[in-house]
């Protein structure tokens, strides 16, 4: 009996507490109502740039900051104050190394792009740790460049969780490597693991160790011998890093961009006219095979692909296909999906070809910080409406100056719903110099996604593709999510 009268004891003091925390909630005529969330602004980003690619020199650096008015005085309402700066410090590649030759950078507005400082003390070339504080953080775009200042591969984010898909060992990728970049002070443990169209691979070591402040590099193309399609998963189990994949062969290389995580419904832009002969890889990391539907946004509209039969595309693998062709036409697809999946396509091009792979639709603005100005070369955005129409800002920021958009350098672009449109983007008039290209959506647009592209010789942008970025946000403001009321600081 007195067990039971203690347990009494305990629920009535239980519902003591909570009818006094019902009473005396705050309560307003629309509680029901979700609290809006909250805007900050952006005052750290960290970045890291891969090794420069094989045989190809000194890595350059690419980078623009285009802080906003809004953002300026959200940060000063917090307490920061300056301009800020960037500061580029040198990943070893082997143990040893000294990292005391960092650069600054606080130019906001100009597109900056300085050669990858170097680590002393080291054989081999390491990767480069980007740190942007205060205003340089603020609408924040990293890239590597080349010597001409043309952006080949975003600097990503340190994480945990990232996906790349591609060309496999036996279709061109005979040099597969992969680079894995630890700018954390502490140690990270990484798992790889890897699918092909064969399905799972074995052999890659489990629990890669990655030393605080060091890149540690992995080739993959021994454990993918004669794959058609392949799909790297870069898993931490401790700390983070920052993953790169480099694929050559014989024609040449280029870079994975990091894909977008498994999703059902995926949108890939930057297919160019070159497209006829591009090539879609669908990675399925679950236990269930994928039925995947496949729709092309043209400049003249819809296109389904394969027919009104989805394509099936077995569990755990990577699959490819050849797109139909799409004609004198730039297209963005949509991929919908019964399961998630993960996706890329191969743009045929100057050397190996260039991937293009699923990213979100830009919200604020998206950013393309290395552009050339090289003569032969043609530079353009491929932007696709899959939903509604869109209407977006293109404009170029040169090198030098105040950064306000050049004369002739600024142009607005209307995209109908459901299909995608091909813009030239003309230099900075006067300069020979790389540029940076913003893109920002009108209010009020559709759902708009981007890719840059880079094209060599005579056709515009229908000449062969010489490079190809999908466009990444850069953020000058982030909403924090609503703080709400909850008891879970008394009830059990």
């Amino acid at each position: 009996m007195r067990r039971f009268g203690l347990f009494g004891a305990v629920l009535l003091v239980l519902a003591v507490v909570y009818a006094v925390a019902w009473r005396t909630e705050p309560r307003s005529p629309q509680a029901a109502a979700q609290p809006a969330p909250q805007m900050a602004a952006v005052t750290s980003v960290t970045r890291s740039c891969p090794p420069p690619a094989p045989n190809s020199g000194a890595a350059h650096i690419a980078m623009i900051a285009l802080p906003s008015r809004r953002a300026a005085t959200a940060a000063a309402t917090a307490g920061f104050t300056g301009t800020g700066s960037a500061t580029l410090s040198p990943v070893s590649a082997t143990p040893g190394g000294s990292a005391p030759q960092p650069v600054t950078v606080s130019a906001v507005n100009t597109l900056t792009t300085v050669t990858a400082p170097a680590a002393t003390g080291t054989s081999g070339q390491g990767g480069t740790a980007v740190a942007a504080s205060g205003q340089m953080a603020e609408g924040f775009e990293a890239e590597q460049a080349d010597a001409a200042g043309m952006g080949m591969v975003s600097c990503t984010h340190p994480s945990s969780d990232m996906w790349f898909v591609g060309n496999g060992a036996g279709t061109g990728a005979s040099g597969i490597t992969l680079y894995l970049m630890n700018t954390g002070d502490l140690a990270a443990s990484a798992n790889v693991t890897l699918l092909t169209d064969a399905g799972l691979q074995t052999g890659l070591t489990t629990g890669i160790t990655v030393a605080p402040h060091q890149v540690v590099t992995q080739r993959i193309a021994p454990f993918a011998r004669g794959s058609a399609a392949l799909a790297l998963h870069v898993q931490t189990s401790s700390g983070q890093v920052a993953a790169s994949v480099w694929e050559s062969g014989a024609s040449g290389g280029a870079w994975l961009p990091q894909a977008a995580a498994p999703a059902t419904n995926l949108v890939i832009p930057g297919l160019t006219v070159a497209s006829s002969s591009a090539r879609l890889f669908v990675t399925v990391p679950g236990a269930s095979d994928a039925r995947v539907k496949v729709v092309a946004f043209t400049a003249q509209g819809k296109f389904t692909q394969f027919g009104t039969t989805p394509v099936d595309a077995p569990s755990s693998a990577t699959s490819s296909f050849a797109l139909s062709s799409l004609g004198a036409s730039a297209a963005g697809l949509l991929l919908t999906s019964n399961v998630p999946i993960v996706a890329a396509v191969l743009v045929p091009g100057q050397g190996m070809g260039s991937f293009t792979t699923a990213v979100p639709p830009i919200t604020e603005q998206g950013v393309v910080a290395g552009n050339p100005a090289t003569r032969g070369l043609t530079v353009g955005v491929v932007l696709t409406a899959p939903a509604g129409a869109a209407k977006a800002n293109v404009s170029v920021i040169g090198a030098a100056g105040s950064g306000a958009p050049s004369a002739g350098g600024q142009q607005v672009v209307t995209v109908q719903a459901g299909h995608t449109r091909a813009v030239t983007v003309p230099r900075p008039q006067n300069s020979r110099q790389p540029f940076a290209i913003v893109i920002t959506p009108a209010a009020g647009s559709g759902p708009l996604y981007a890719a840059r592209v880079v094209t060599s010789g005579t056709g515009g942008l229908s000449a062969p593709i010489t490079s190809l970025l999908p466009v990444q946000n850069a953020l000058t403001m982030i909403s924090l999510p609503p703080v709400q009321n909850a008891y879970t600081a008394v009830l059990p």
